[in-house]
């Protein structure tokens, strides 16, 4: 009847198996696997073909109070309110402090002090009305925010503004109640906590742990900087369970909000290469998400890109060389592929002939923009095995150049004309396979900045190595030459070191400054991890170092996570009206290859003005 029962009488090698229902526990771990033994973690595990939710809310039917219209109060439950009892709505979303040392023995670097004060009115509390969570902010904003709610100065009310102005008398409402679905009893091992979930959508706790990447609402903020990181939920669709981001998000015309994207459907995973793509569409800023069942943009899958300036919007995916769209799981290699650009000149609900540009081959695409002179700038990567310092040994190794593109729209606006720009590529002596994911952005003056990813180079008797670091590149001919790349720095000299990971080259159009999003770390190492906090900083743009006081943490780890356990690879796009930039971001590597925990948050960072 309860896992909770089971938790307690299970031990290393043992599995619990959970009939279908719906479970409003926090389940205590008493026990765990052997560190060393992976058969020996105790597995907790929907039965086959059964739906499992753990829950950290409860069912709440209170007598709702119209305080003025469209607006309603009622009381906290009043066992919220005894002795020793968990209340999430009377502690901060912002997080207090971080686990002793547990960031720093994994190398993360730290930013000091850059949590926002404790008088943020958002709690870790939350409320469920028919699966949707409500918006939490101030209480003259909840008066203008259709499903959103505050907490009452007195902490023993909510003030809640219903989507439909009503009072959810026919409705599921649902309050967090619990900490967490799975908590342990006992300090778990740096390694991490050594259980298994197969599944189990597990959902609703206040602060939910490692299992679902920290507590659904979550704000940080670094007071140096004017940088606010505001931290809410992204799997909002039509459909339960949790998603992943797969292509990157795109409005679709000059006035309309609706941004697109697609996703995968990792409501009950197993593999990633098992779950189907879902089209979806945000009307809100990407708050809010809805499944899009048919249409244009649910075949093919692409990546899309909007010109602001003259509304089209542009489509690009991979096809088999004959026309048919490529699909991942099909055999395929890059000499029978071709990309494909296709131009909508009504926000997709018509596309143009598609047409195959000639730098497809062995090729991966990154930054599509708009120039200032009215080109636009295809930031691509190359990989060219035979610069590889093992290519004699290895013929299949990998060595990465990155490419500048840059398109001319026709006088009819039917399609681009490309043509190739500068080259970026480094010696061997600085990464074992050059450079990497290039991301680019323009400075209000018209200067090009783009970030590299860079592999390690390890030192020998013959050379001195090259440290873990992003390398950086300028052109100040809109992308026909770039500069030589060099490391990034700190703005006292010393390197930003960070691991062999994504980053990203943000210019503000609130503010015209230039900001970079990556893993920092606070020593060299060697290799993809670890990628166990994301920060934002500041760039100047004379000298191209990074402002030391302007770093911000985006996310971290829970201290339960494993070394393993990262963030990176995540899609942005800067909110027409807001001018804040938002970012969608899953778990890799973590409890997500284990379990339930396939979701994306969306991570919206205000800038200063």
């Amino acid at each position: 009847k309860t896992i909770t029962a089971a938790a307690a009488v299970v031990r290393a090698y043992d599995r619990v198996i959970i009939d279908e229902g719906v479970y409003r526990e926090q389940v205590p771990v008493l026990h765990e696997g052997e560190r060393n033994i992976t058969i020996s973690w105790i597995i907790y595990a929907a039965a086959p073909g059964k739906q499992v939710y753990l829950k950290g809310s409860d069912e709440f039917y209170p007598d709702w109070r119209e305080m003025e219209p469209r607006i309603y109060g009622a009381a906290l439950p009043e066992s919220l309110f005894e002795e020793g009892v968990y209340n999430p709505y009377a502690l901060p979303c912002t997080p207090a402090h971080r686990p002793v040392n547990y960031e720093f023995d994994r190398g993360a670097f730290d930013p000091g002090p850059t949590r926002a004060p404790q008088l943020i009115r958002p709690t870790v509390g939350q409320i469920y009305v028919d699966h949707e969570p409500l918006e939490q902010c101030d209480l003259d904003n909840v008066r203008q925010t259709p499903g959103s709610f505050v907490v009452s100065d007195d902490g023993i009310h909510i003030i809640c503004h219903f989507a439909d102005g009503k009072a959810p008398h026919d409705k599921l409402v649902e309050l967090t109640v619990r900490e967490r679905c799975f908590k342990p009893t006992f300090t778990p091992h740096w390694a991490g906590l050594h259980i298994q979930t197969l599944g189990i959508v597990a959902e609703h706790a206040a602060d939910p742990g490692a299992f679902s990447r920290s507590r659904p609402l979550m704000i940080r903020s670094n007071p140096r900087s004017g940088i606010t990181v505001r931290k809410t939920p992204h799997a909002q669709c039509s459909v339960s369970g949790c998603y992943l981001p797969r292509t990157n998000l795109s409005y679709i015309n000059k006035t309309d909000p609706t941004i697109v994207s697609h996703i995968l459907d990792g409501a009950k995973p197993l593999q990633p290469a098992d779950m189907p793509t879902l089209t979806v569409r945000s009307d809100d800023g990407g708050k809010t998400w809805q499944t899009i069942d048919d249409g244009p943009f649910t075949d093919p899958i692409a990546n899309h890109f909007l010109d602001e300036d003259n509304g089209r919007l542009i489509r690009h995916y991979r096809a088999k060389t004959g026309g048919a769209v490529y699909n991942d799981k099909a055999e395929s290699t890059p000499d029978d592929q071709q990309l494909i650009m296709q131009v909508s000149p009504d926000a997709g609900r018509t596309w143009g002939q598609p047409e195959a540009l000639a730098f497809a081959k062995d090729i991966v695409c990154f930054t599509l923009m708009k120039l200032h002179n009215g080109q636009l700038l295809w930031m691509v990567e190359e990989n060219r095995p035979h610069l590889s310092p093992i290519a004699d040994t290895k013929p299949d190794a990998i060595y990465f150049v990155c490419r500048a593109w840059l398109g001319t729209w026709r006088a009819d606006l039917s399609g681009v004309d490309w043509e190739p720009g500068g080259l970026m590529q480094t010696p061997q002596n600085m990464g074992s396979q050059g450079l990497g994911e290039p991301q680019a952005c323009q400075l209000p003056d018209g200067r090009l900045f783009a970030i590299f990813r860079q592999s390690i180079v390890l030192p020998s008797q013959d050379a001195p190595g090259y440290p873990s670091v992003k390398l950086f590149s300028v052109s100040e001919d809109s992308g026909h030459t770039w500069s030589d790349a060099q490391p990034l720095t700190f703005d006292d000299g010393k390197y930003l070191y960070s691991p062999t990971s994504f980053a990203s080259a943000v210019c503000s159009t609130k503010n015209g400054r230039v900001y970079i999003i990556t893993n920092i770390l606070n020593r060299p190492n060697e290799g993809c991890l670890p990628r166990c906090v994301v920060h934002i900083a500041e760039v100047d743009p004379d000298t191209f170092c990074v402002k030391r006081d302007t770093v911000t943490v985006v996310e971290e780890l829970h201290e339960e996570h494993t070394h393993l356990v990262g963030y990176s690879n995540w899609m942005l796009f800067e909110d027409r009206d807001t001018k804040n930039v938002n970012l969608f971001m899953n778990l890799e590597n973590g409890p997500v290859n284990e379990g339930y925990d396939w979701n994306s948050h969306r991570y919206e960072i205000a800038l200063p003005g």
